[in-house]
């Protein structure tokens, strides 16, 4: 099946080509994919072996990327965004301290923590959704980090000082790899659980997939970047504030999203006679300029929006 060569715009030049390697060498496959395939890969009007052609280049790619930069791929918005929510902590920043990095390349007042300073985040003892069977290679050292790497996990949140700075928790990618279905192991291992045990601030930005965004069967209904009672803790404990697209793979759906610690309230009901005890039930107060809109719709159907049975009836 003939497929077009027509590729997409090159997006408009910034701090990305200059400080941003990540981003420009992620840039550069995705133009120079037929746009096609770009955008539907996963379509059947794609044949199969086109598509094992484009995904093998990607995995060679992805793999290269991650070990030398980061596994999920910042961009000026994400950057633009954390900074409102500075000072931050980021646990399980990697080797490379990608993001981490970038941020203070942006003048943001940031820590970075890895339970190994010398070789967190890469590929290597597990294997990765993009990876095939081929020969293991060596990587370069990737990006010489700025940002000094200190070795610990989320025990460091319990700290005095680090409870007393008022920073926000960044987490990319914490559970990568973590499968539904392990939730007998999930506690003991589950990175953004742990983090959750031990920050005390209001902020939590997450970087990866969420619930329901992910394409993979899979990993379905979670996503591949953090575990399943992380996620539920993260939308019960806290509500959302917002949610932004990054750049992603062909196969991926990572977003930003920034995570506000929920106030509560508790309303006690009284008990119908007196054998039976009051119940209490708690609410989240969460302030009107804080909630995200629930009306959500794909292109094909965001007219039906603009029919609301109230406006119609008037």
């Amino acid at each position: 099946k003939h497929l077009s060569t027509k590729k997409a715009c090159t997006m408009t030049k910034t701090n990305h080509d200059k400080h941003n390697p990540l981003w420009r060498e992620q840039r550069q496959f995705l133009d120079g994919l037929p746009e096609q395939v770009r955008d539907n890969l996963f379509s059947s009007d794609i044949e199969a072996d086109v598509r094992a052609e484009i995904w093998d280049k990607q995995a060679m790619l992805g793999e290269t990327l991650i070990n030398e930069y980061a596994w999920a791929t910042p961009d000026d918005r994400a950057v633009n965004i954390i900074k409102q929510f500075s000072p931050i902590i980021e646990i399980g920043c990697g080797r490379n301290a990608y993001w981490a990095n970038l941020l203070q390349e942006a003048g943001v007042d940031v820590i970075a923590y890895d339970v190994s300073p010398a070789n967190g985040g890469q590929v290597g003892e597990g294997e990765t959704q993009m990876q095939t069977q081929r020969p293991k290679k060596k990587y370069k050292k990737g990006v010489r980090s700025r940002v000094q790497v200190r070795q610990g996990g989320p025990e460091v949140l319990r700290g005095k000082k680090i409870r007393k700075s008022g920073r926000s928790l960044l987490l990319c990618y914490p559970d990568e790899g973590f499968l539904v279905g392990e939730e007998e192991e999930e506690e003991s291992s589950s990175l953004g659980s742990a983090c959750l045990d031990n920050f005390s601030g209001t902020h939590v930005i997450h970087v990866g997939e969420l619930f329901g965004d992910s394409l993979s069967m899979l990993n379905a209904p979670f996503g591949r970047s953090s575990a399943p009672l992380y996620q539920q803790r993260l939308a019960g404990e806290y509500h959302c504030l917002l949610k932004a697209s990054l750049q992603n793979y062909l196969h991926c759906k990572d977003t930003i999203s920034v995570w506000k610690r929920s106030k509560r309230c508790t309303i006690v009901f009284e008990g119908e006679n007196e054998e039976s005890s009051d119940e209490e039930t708690d609410y989240k107060d969460i302030p009107a300029e804080e909630r995200l809109p629930l009306d959500v719709a794909s292109p094909a159907w965001e007219h039906l929006l603009k029919l609301h049975p109230r406006e119609k009836a008037k």
